[in-house]
């Protein structure tokens, strides 16, 4: 009991730090991209822009202008078509990263540095003195342009505490907006990132702290949670998780988790979540796994006789989230582990009547005619399916090699 006592206060602690307005920032169009075969183009980007703002997403990062033309052409396109939330692109503490984005319209500029040691040396070959004044020349360069910026962390997790400090602490006082914090290399547990997010966050002050967490181990959703707990009010997120490797924060289940466990406001209208998931299933072409939390095929359907029962009983019995918040609908399912009461609630809605032995026999040929050449279909299913994932979430090399000749005149 002492233990339990002591866990419930612990548990209390954490839930006085978390902020009072939560505003998810999402990073779909730009991190989301990024999935080995995502390729959205202008037309994705504003359909799933347009459905994001609807939805009450209050921050959208719209891409990285040096990437392509295709790609300014499209921030260009987002940040003047009047959303109501607040459109921004990527840029990395080089002037024509910035200047290329303002000349774009971008005004609000998200700013990005490695601050690890690992990264320094291995990716950047810098040493952490002259990351500083790399970034504090790009932050004097974007505040003579006179736009609003923010900065992000890169490889935080994996950074000396003193360092992030004493950077993070120069940029708050130079005017940076907001501040975030990266768990980029999965690097993390939720309890230490809860420490470490605390640390920061009291030892820098000042409001406006983000997070942005990859989900190499499956924690992006929890160190991001973890986040809120100490005090983040603008974690990043993606729709669907989508993200390079493992993808990052889920957006659907860190806003569930904020609304309904932490009761706080998102500003999200949480009914169009399934459409927002949906969507951009479309347009991404990577597709759910039916477990998914909120999103998947699977989530608000019932064939178990135990949980139909509870379900019919009361709602709550195994829904924490009703189905309507999210704007699903609840499914009866019926298979190997249907029960009588599956069967007597559709016999209801018909009028039709059964006797308990034809009621079980009915069970019985339901459970034969789902394990009849199942084995069969799985395989076909998932032929095709690593069929599809090789044709459409990368190029083939053959192909690569039939362009290079091509391109050098040989073919």
């Amino acid at each position: 009991m002492h233990r339990l006592m002591e866990d419930n206060n612990t548990l209390f602690m954490k839930q006085e730090r978390v902020p009072d307005k939560v505003h998810i920032w999402d990073e779909t169009l730009r991190g989301g991209e990024q999935s080995p075969g995502v390729i959205f183009n202008l037309e994705d980007k504003m359909e799933l822009a347009e459905l994001m703002d609807e939805a009450g997403i209050s921050v959208i990062d719209a891409g990285f202008p040096m990437m392509s033309q295709k790609e300014r052409e499209a921030i260009e396109a987002l940040v003047s078509c009047g959303l109501d939330a607040e459109v921004g692109a990527t840029v990395r503490c080089k002037k024509e990263d910035i200047d290329a984005a303002i000349d774009l319209g971008v005004e609000n500029l998200y700013m990005f540095s490695t601050t690890s040691e690992f990264h320094l040396h291995y990716k950047q070959n810098m040493t952490e003195e002259e990351c500083f004044n790399e970034v504090l020349k790009a932050v004097d360069h974007v505040n003579e342009r006179g736009v609003n910026f923010d900065f992000i962390s890169e490889d935080t997790t994996r950074s000396d505490l003193d360092f992030v400090l004493e950077l993070l602490t120069e940029l708050r006082d130079r005017g940076a907006d907001r501040l975030i914090i990266c768990d980029t290399a999965s690097s993390i547990t939720p309890e230490a990132m809860y420490s470490f997010t605390s640390e920061i966050i009291d030892g820098v002050g000042g409001d406006g702290w983000g997070v942005h967490c990859h989900n190499d181990f499956g924690l992006a959703v929890a160190n991001t949670v973890s986040a809120v707990q100490a005090g983040v009010n603008y974690p990043t997120v993606t729709v669907n998780s989508l993200g390079d490797s493992s993808g990052n924060a889920a957006l659907e289940e860190v806003v569930m988790i904020i609304e309904k466990l932490f009761d706080v406001d998102t500003g999200v209208d949480t009914t169009l979540l399934y459409e927002l998931s949906k969507t951009m299933e479309r347009r991404s072409g990577v597709y759910l796994s039916p477990q998914k939390p909120i999103s998947g095929y699977n989530s608000y359907r019932h064939e178990s006789e135990v949980h139909v029962s509870g379900v019919l009983s009361h709602t709550e019995s195994y829904e924490p989230i009703s189905p309507e918040e999210v704007g699903r609908e609840r499914e009866f399912v019926l298979g190997k582990h249907s029960g009588p009461t599956n069967v007597k609630e559709l016999l209801d809605s018909k009028d039709v009547s059964l006797n308990d032995d034809q009621i079980e026999e009915v069970l019985e040929r339901i459970e034969e005619e789902k394990t009849t050449h199942r084995q069969r279909r799985i395989d076909e299913f998932l032929e095709k399916k690593d069929e599809y994932n090789k044709e459409m979430l990368g190029f083939s090399e053959d192909r690569f090699w039939e362009i290079v000749s091509e391109v050098k005149g040989e073919g």
